[in-house]
C-alpha cells in the first residue's frame, strides 16, 4: 500500500508538557516527544492501526487509543483530542500523504486493472453462435434474426389456423 501517515502532536492544554510524553507507534515503528512533534509511518497495510500513547513524568500510562489508518487514509485528514481526567487535552492531527510517484503508481495499478476487467468481460461475453438461441413464442420456433413481426404474424396465423 503506498503513501505515508504523518501524526503531528500539536499540543497539550491543562498540564505543562514535560510532565506528559506522547508516544505514537504503528508496527514495529514507534516515536515519543515531551512536546509538539511530527512523525512519519510509511503505509505497509490498512491492518496495521496507530496507538497513541501518554506517559506520565515516571513512565506510568495514563491512557492508550488505536486509530484505526483505514480511517485517516479515507479521510485524508483527521484531527483528533485525547482528553484525560482533569480536563488535560492532546490535540493530535494525522494527515495521508501521497507523493507524485505514489499517484502514479496508483492510477497505473488502477488502469491495469480496468484493462483486465475489460478482457474479462470481452472474453466472456457470447459469441454470434451462441447468441443465436432458439426462441418459441405461441409455438412457434424463430431464432432471433428473424423479426419479431413476422414471429408475431406466423403465430396469430396459426392461431387462425387452429380456430377454423
Amino acid at each position: 500500500m503506498p503513501g505515508t501517515i504523518q501524526v503531528s502532536v500539536l499540543g497539550l492544554v491543562g498540564l505543562p508538557s514535560s510532565s506528559i510524553s506522547v508516544k505514537v507507534s504503528m508496527g514495529k515503528k514507534e516515536y515519543q516527544t515531551w512536546d509538539k512533534g511530527e512523525f512519519c509511518f510509511p503505509l505497509t497495510a490498512l491492518r496495521d492501526n496507530l496507538i497513541v500513547t501518554l506517559h506520565d513524568a515516571e513512565g506510568n500510562e495514563l491512557c492508550v487509543k488505536e486509530v484505526e489508518t483505514r480511517l485517516i487514509v479515507e479521510k485524508g485528514n483527521l484531527d483528533d483530542i485525547l482528553t484525560l481526567e482533569g480536563g488535560v487535552n492532546l490535540h493530535l492531527k494525522y494527515q495521508f500523504i501521497l507523493t507524485e510517484e505514489d499517484r502514479k503508481r496508483i492510477r497505473e495499478m488502477r488502469d491495469s486493472a480496468l484493462r483486465k476487467k475489460r478482457g474479462e468481460l470481452i472474453a466472456s461475453s457470447p459469441t454470434q453462435s451462441e447468441s443465436e438461441s432458439v426462441c418459441s413464442i405461441g409455438g412457434v420456433v424463430a431464432m432471433p434474426s428473424v423479426s419479431l413481426n413476422s414471429v408475431v404474424t406466423g403465430s396469430l396465423l396459426m392461431f387462425k389456423s387452429s380456430i377454423f
